[in-house]
């Protein structure tokens, strides 16, 4: 064993720093975040091969931690490499939903989007924003559509995101994931949808998509893909999802996110589809596992640190909105951020005494109930037993 004097301390491969809130440690790869002191970040920060462990200020247990978690790592010779820090705003950004495409090639019932008029985002702007996403310290980008398989050059948006300082996680209905697509995937993450067994998932997505999208999860499962799901309640698969659960957990998931659809898009009117009682909705939102909430901090409502692009490249709150945004990234994705309106929790029209936990849940939910400031009736439902 090496004396300290011939030991180089060296951060591991795809652990990043990001200063958000707080200093902090990111491993995309497990998609683990840990907030630590502002001598043990600046230590950190230090260790790009060429620090050597006598030189060390950081404590013994916080050094043994590091090593532990698989942060840090001995060299025996030096190896100089290059540490990033990504600097954040307040709020934070950490997840950036990205519509690369609005083409699809299902209809289903639900999408928000409605129809697509074959609008694709540039490679270049894509680039960009995940370059300045990476400068900004962000922990999530998350590549959704449309069908982000049909973007005519997904080769290399494939390759572009691969290895970055952020968790690169593709967003797929699954039905056109094939042996090779699977094999070439990049992403840290494929989060593919599934809505129920056959006759829940079909009702909404199209005969013979269940099959399509079993399939399409066996090809990942097969080149080793981390694979999550995302599955939207409604009135026709209540009675599916435990079983669904269990289904998806035998191909080794590592997520299960559940949602209730706003009527928004194509499910706009739809009422067969729509839980008429929110309080029966959130028996099932609790079969949820290893998701992202998106949780917000501070003084500010629902998805203070999430944000979308367009594929037009309008910075928007989430993917329901078009009017409230912060411009267009292409004059920066940080300068978009800060425009983008943020209400904070002192504005809203709800007096409750759990506003610090639900944090006025979705503000689109409650714009369709009553009006961006007000209740949320799924939220209040969750909390409150209200909206019966």
């Amino acid at each position: 064993m090496p004396s300290n004097s011939e030991t180089y301390l060296a951060l591991n491969s795809r652990v990043c720093l990001k200063k958000l809130e707080f200093p902090s440690v990111y491993k995309p790869e497990a998609d683990e975040l840990y907030e630590v002191d502002a001598l043990g970040f600046e230590e950190l920060s230090r260790c790009d091969g060429t620090y050597e462990m006598s030189s060390v200020r950081m404590t013994r247990d916080f050094m043994e931690f590091c090593f532990t978690e698989g942060i840090l790592r001995r060299n025996t010779l030096p190896s100089k490499k290059l540490i990033r820090v990504g600097r954040n705003e307040i709020p934070s950004l950490r997840y950036l939903m990205v519509e690369v495409t609005d083409r699809c090639n299902l209809s289903c019932a639900h999408c928000y989007v409605g129809e697509g008029k074959g609008k694709d985002m540039d490679v270049g702007m894509l680039s960009a924003l995940a370059e300045e996403f990476e400068n900004m310290g962000g922990l999530r980008f998350i590549l959704t559509g449309g069908e982000p398989l049909l973007h005519p050059r997904f080769g290399e948006i494939n390759q572009l995101l691969m290895g970055r300082d952020f968790r690169s996680i593709l967003l797929t209905n699954g039905t056109l994931v094939d042996c090779e697509i699977a094999s070439e995937i990049q992403f840290d993450e494929v989060q593919v949808s599934i809505d129920g067994m056959r006759q829940g998932h079909e009702i909404i997505r199209g005969r013979g998509t269940f099959d399509q999208v079993v399939k399409g999860l066996e090809h990942l499962r097969e080149a080793g893909v981390p694979v999550s799901v995302a599955t939207m309640i409604h009135r026709k698969n209540l009675t599916e999802l435990k079983a669904l659960g269990s289904f998806i957990r035998s191909y080794g998931v590592i997520g299960w996110a559940l949602d209730v659809p706003c009527s928004a898009g194509r499910l706009e009117g739809k009422e067969e589809f729509i839980i008429p009682e929110a309080r029966e909705a959130i028996r099932y939102l609790n079969l949820s596992f290893g998701s992202e909430q998106h949780e917000s901090t501070g003084n500010y409502t629902c998805g203070a640190h999430l944000a979308c692009v367009k594929v037009s490249g309008v910075l928007t709150k989430c993917g329901f909105y078009d009017d409230w945004n912060g411009g267009n990234v292409s004059e920066g994705l940080r300068e978009a951020w800060r425009r983008l309106p943020k209400i904070v929790i002192d504005e809203l029209e709800c007096d409750c005494a759990f506003l610090d936990e639900c944090r006025g849940g979705c503000r689109y939910r409650a714009e369709l109930h009553s009006n961006s400031k007000g209740p949320d009736p799924l939220a209040c439902a969750k909390y409150l037993g209200k909206f019966d």
